[in-house]
């Protein structure tokens, strides 16, 4: 009976001993940490609120000081994307431009690498105008179907936030150049960032 008994308490510590070792081992993995890509997160962490256009992961960020008065390029992110499907990587570069009020731009930049050099193709006008309260130009870009992109602007009402008459113009890619697919009057909004 002894040595029943004593088999019976040994198998029992056995088991308890496992499954507090599987209980240990299933909680630390449940709860292990893992590595943070800041420079990923940066971009796609977005409020649902918050306007995107349409650009990810850049391949490098570059931020610089303001002059004294609070105007400069304060921040460059360069992209790489094949928008012309030629397997060359070509290049958009988005500048943060202050002018030292509460409005600000995102200029941009459009080159197509042609296997030797890197073509500028940017449309004029590839930039927003944005305020505290309203955006009177926005950019967006598309890479599916087809690389498209999309701005919208309205022009200056009474002041920055009276709602004005927006037009929306599409740009693609034809011939390894950005030409003007389509213009339509658009609605009258304050922040055109709402006719994404």
């Amino acid at each position: 009976m002894r040595n029943n008994e004593w088999i019976k308490i040994i198998v029992v510590a056995v088991l308890i001993t496992i499954g507090v070792f599987i209980f240990f081992k299933l909680n630390k993995t449940d709860t292990e940490k893992k590595p943070v890509d800041t420079e990923e997160t940066l971009f796609t962490n977005t409020t649902v609120d918050e306007f995107n256009d349409g650009l990810s992961n850049p391949v490098s960020v570059h931020n610089f000081e303001p002059n004294e008065f609070g105007e400069g390029v304060v921040e460059v992110a360069v992209f790489s994307y094949d928008i012309n499907e030629d397997g060359y990587p070509d290049k958009i570069s988005r500048a943060r431009r202050e002018n030292g009020t509460a409005h600000f731009q995102y200029v941009y930049k459009v080159e197509l690498n042609d296997g030797k050099k890197m073509v500028n193709i940017t449309p004029k006008g590839l930039f927003t105008v944005e305020g505290l309260e309203c955006a009177r130009q926005k950019i967006q870009f598309s890479f599916k179907p087809d690389f498209s992109i999309t701005k919208i602007s309205r022009p200056l009402g009474e002041d920055w936030n009276t709602p004005t008459q927006s037009t929306k113009t599409v740009y693609t890619l034809w011939n390894k150049k950005l030409h003007v697919a389509t213009t339509s009057e658009y609605k009258t909004v304050c922040d055109v960032s709402e006719l994404f």
